[in-house]
């Protein structure tokens, strides 16, 4: 095993929670995993942060484990792992359906910055997106939520994970990454072909960067549709790291 150490970072409005199927995985195939809040979400007892505030927590959880770490992260958390991936302890990243900015890219650079085919789909997620009344925050509402995030998974999933997101800093969406990480580690791209969030198109010009590219066919939270297939994925990128 080229990796043992797997550390899996959320994206926007979620938690460590929604890693909790793969890390189950990964421990029974002999990996070390373990899933991160970012500052002010899941169980976090931090205030909220920004992008750079993300992305120094994560490091110093790198410096705590202190062995090679394939470093995972999931919609947002891409952006976070594109600027702590460049800690020593990284030696691979995985971007699981998840923004993979070029350099001086935020977020929302990212968002809008893509070409998108004639006739593609947009995503459903747009019409979801609400601000906080100082517009400090970003919560999600609305019918779309499930379908933009959780459209392949089982109605009993897709309530428990409703009931657990969050709100995010809209400080996070604008912020550049001080680092450009894949660009000098091994790089996988776990493109999700029924995405509603990201979608597929997006996903694919983005992956258009990195080392290795794998395909499912899930939504945009396969760590909870599709945990066994996904955890294979993250097996084959710790090996070949």
């Amino acid at each position: 095993m080229a990796i043992s150490r797997v550390l899996l970072v959320h994206g926007a409005w979620h938690g460590a929670w929604c890693w909790d199927r793969v890390l189950e995985r990964l421990r029974s195939s002999g990996y070390r995993p373990e899933a991160m809040d970012l500052p002010g979400h899941g169980d976090s007892p931090e205030p909220f942060g920004d992008l750079h505030r993300d992305a120094d927590a994560v490091a110093s959880r790198l410096d705590v484990i202190g062995e090679p770490t394939l470093l995972v992260g999931h919609s947002y958390g891409g952006m976070v792992i594109t600027d702590a991936g460049s800690h020593e302890a990284v030696a691979a990243l995985v971007y699981v359906c998840a923004f993979m900015p070029t350099a001086g890219q935020s977020l929302m650079d990212a968002w809008s910055g893509q070409r998108r085919p004639e006739g593609a789909a947009e995503s459903d997620l747009l019409g979801c997106v609400r601000f906080t009344d100082d517009e400090s925050a970003i919560y999600l509402e609305g019918d779309g939520v499930v379908s933009a995030l959780y459209g392949d998974c089982d109605s009993p999933v897709q309530q428990w994970s409703l009931e657990r997101l969050g709100h995010q800093p809209t400080a996070s969406f604008t912020q550049v990454p001080r680092h450009l990480a894949w660009a000098s580690k091994p790089t996988t791209y776990v493109v999700c072909t029924e995405d509603r969030t990201i979608p597929p198109w997006h996903q694919r010009q983005m992956a258009g960067n990195a080392s290795r590219v794998a395909e499912l066919t899930a939504s945009h939270s396969p760590f909870l549709s599709m945990p066994d297939t996904l955890t294979r994925v993250l097996e084959d990128a710790a090996a070949n790291g």
